[in-house]
């Protein structure tokens, strides 16, 4: 018997229990009058935010002064709606605590009508300001990446229009030194336009793709991925010239005419010459 005793005297009490919690658990009226008052608050309150519940027990009616001001008048807007509705309130506010210090907290309760019309929530709130401190600083880490990214997108785009003259120059240089030009310095240089002009391609997809805000706006169109030799090419593969056909016809090797190719290829993602041929 005496053991029995000494079981029943160590079973943890509800109180204890609830005291024990990680969070604040309460019992909110709406009284008929429209005013508000607290039937039960546990420590939780003052071990969380610094609130002093037992103040908070004593009001009649309740003020929300520890609720933050730019919260108070949704908060109770919230309260209006769930009472009318009996819809479940799930809230996340700042609270003010004794020393002034501001705290994001979650509430959660479920709402019941009493016979005399009153309104009772029973729930929970519990410190959310870890969790709301970490979404800020992935928003700002987000908006810095999204900033870097787009001053990258700008340089690229600066650097390739600086280029577009070069290459046209060299473009010119080409075809005038034909016939001058020893035909294996020809191919170097034409290979090594090829070349610049596939670099090129690689990155024009990049700087293709449209800002979301001008898109969302219907502004601007997308512009070509390819570069102005590759569209010459494209557009005789369209005609179905073949690469020994389109290199005497743009006066270029058949080796740079298969690294246009490659590059048209990979920039339309397409699989085969026959898809080109059909876009």
């Amino acid at each position: 018997m005496r053991d029995g005793a000494q079981g029943a005297a160590r079973e943890p009490t509800l109180e204890s229990f609830i005291q024990n919690l990680p969070g604040n658990v309460y019992r909110r009226v709406r009284l008929p009058d429209g005013t508000y008052r607290f039937e039960y608050l546990s420590s939780g309150l003052f071990r969380q935010f610094a609130i002093d519940n037992e103040r908070l027990l004593a009001q009649r009616p309740v003020t929300f002064d520890w609720i933050h001001p730019d919260d108070r008048k949704r908060f109770v807007a919230d309260l209006e709606v769930s009472a009318a509705t009996l819809g479940l309130l799930d809230h996340r506010i700042r609270v003010v605590g004794a020393t002034g210090e501001v705290y994001w907290a979650r509430g959660i309760a479920r709402p019941s009508r009493r016979p005399d019309g009153s309104v009772v929530w029973d729930g929970i709130v519990i410190d959310v300001t870890r969790e709301v401190e970490a979404e800020a600083a992935l928003r700002i880490a987000m908006a810095d990446a999204d900033r870097a990214q787009a001053n990258a997108a700008r340089l690229v785009s600066d650097a390739v229009r600086r280029l577009e003259g070069p290459v046209a120059a060299l473009h010119a240089f080409v075809d005038e030194a034909r016939g001058t030009l020893a035909a294996p310095a020809l191919a170097r240089l034409e290979q090594l336009l090829g070349t610049i002009e596939v670099a090129l391609s690689e990155i024009k997809p990049d700087m293709a793709r449209p800002d979301p805000s001008q898109r969302a706006a219907g502004h601007g169109s997308r512009p070509s991925p390819l570069t102005a030799r590759q569209l010459q090419v494209l557009a005789l593969i369209r005609q179905g010239l073949s690469n020994k056909q389109i290199a005497l016809k743009l006066g270029i090797t058949p080796g740079t005419t298969k690294l246009h190719v490659a590059a048209i290829l990979k920039a339309l993602n397409a699989d085969n010459r026959r898809q080109l041929q059909g876009a």
